[in-house]
Order: structure tokens, then C-alpha cells, then sequence
């Protein structure tokens, strides 16, 4: 699968999940332009319906679910026998055809979307540095945690609406997708690293 094939297949699935969405995106490798993506990874904020539990009761479901479920009943698509994940949060779908390209799609919220989308967007060795510590070979600030969907600092859950603001959060710049690798991350750090021992010294001599 080219790129231009894999963003035409992604946009046919925004635009069935949009009228359900708030927000929905392309992200993984296709959003980072890579020439030969080997999967479709789509990142989306699902509008509420009402859905009635009981003859008295009413519960608030994703909209996205009747969506993706009119899919699969359509034969468009199914969900992977292989690796299977069908849960709330993310889903693994393949689609009816001779190459069977694997979507994959990751339910976000609006206080958490610029997280998820800067992790699902990747790459891979690239999230790896900004995901761990400095003393496992990191870059995440020992006052942050990623977890459960969400960035905590001093304990607390902070909102991250845009990507700019989840890398302002651990102390990054935000570079568009295609400039994101270890490479250019590990020279940011050993730049500033520098910097920061440059400074200290100065401090020093005064």
C-alpha cells in the first residue's frame, strides 16, 4: 500500500465516521507521510447518543459505535481475527478487500485529544524517548506521568487539547509529523543538555 492509497482508504473512513465525531484525524504513518505505511491509524472524539438501558433507564453511548458497526454490517469492513481488539477505547479493523488493510482507531476525549494524537502519530523510536524517564533513557520530566490516557503532573491529570500543548507538557518543541524521529529528538536533548551544563558553568565563574 502506497501513501496516496492509504490516505484515499483513511479519508473514506473519516468521512463515514465524522458525522458521529467532534473530531477525527488521520495520525500514524500516513500522517507522518511515509512513503509505504504498512497500516491506517485514525484518531477521533465521538459525539453522545442516548441509548436506552431499560424501560425506565437511559445511558450516553459513543455515536461512533453504530457507525463502525453498520461497517462491519455492510462487509466493508471486519474486526481482526487475528489480533482482536474491539474495545471502547480502540479497535482493529480490517478492510474487505484483496490487500486487507488494517485500520486501527483510537477513541479520544477533548481534554486528553493532543496526547493521544501525538502518540498514536508516533514514530515508534521516537515516542519511546519522550515516553520514559531521563534515567531510562528518556526525556520525560520526572514530575509527569502518561497514564491511563492522560498526562499527569504533581499528581494531578492536566488537560491536553492541542499537541502543542501535550509537548509543552514535557518540555518539547512541537515539530510537524514528518520532521518526528529518535535521530532529531536525541540531538534536541544532547543540544540542551549542553546548553544547560554551558549555563551552569558561566553561573559558576561569575
Amino acid at each position: 500500500m502506497n501513501l496516496e492509497q492509504a490516505r484515499q482508504i483513511g479519508m473514506e473512513v473519516v468521512e463515514a465516521l465524522s458525522p458521529a465525531c467532534d473530531r477525527v484525524m488521520i495520525a500514524g504513518s500516513v500522517r507522518r507521510g511515509k512513503a509505504q505505511p504498512k497500516d491506517i491509524e485514525i484518531v477521533y472524539i465521538s459525539r453522545t447518543v442516548k441509548e436506552r438501558i431499560n424501560l425506565f433507564e437511559w445511558s450516553d453511548v459513543p455515536a461512533t459505535e453504530a457507525v463502525i458497526e453498520k461497517l462491519v454490517y455492510l462487509r466493508f469492513w471486519k474486526f481482526d481475527a487475528q489480533v482482536r481488539r474491539n474495545g471502547p477505547l480502540y479497535k482493529r479493523m480490517v478492510r474487505q478487500d484483496e490487500e486487507q488493510v488494517v485500520i486501527e482507531l483510537f477513541r479520544a476525549v477533548p481534554d486528553n485529544w493532543g496526547y493521544i494524537l501525538a502518540l498514536r502519530t508516533g514514530a515508534g523510536d521516537f515516542n519511546k524517548i519522550w515516553a520514559a524517564k531521563p534515567w531510562d533513557g528518556g526525556s520525560l520530566p520526572a514530575n509527569v506521568v502518561l497514564k491511563d490516557g492522560f498526562v499527569w503532573c504533581n499528581g494531578r491529570p492536566v488537560p491536553t487539547p492541542t499537541e502543542e500543548e501535550f509537548f509543552e507538557r514535557i518540555g518539547l518543541p512541537c515539530w510537524p509529523p514528518n520532521e518526528r524521529s529518535a535521530m532529531r529528538l536525541g540531538k534536541f536533548l544532547l543540544d540542551r543538555q549542553r546548553k544547560a551544563l554551558l549555563l551552569q558553568k558561566c553561573k559558576k565563574e561569575r
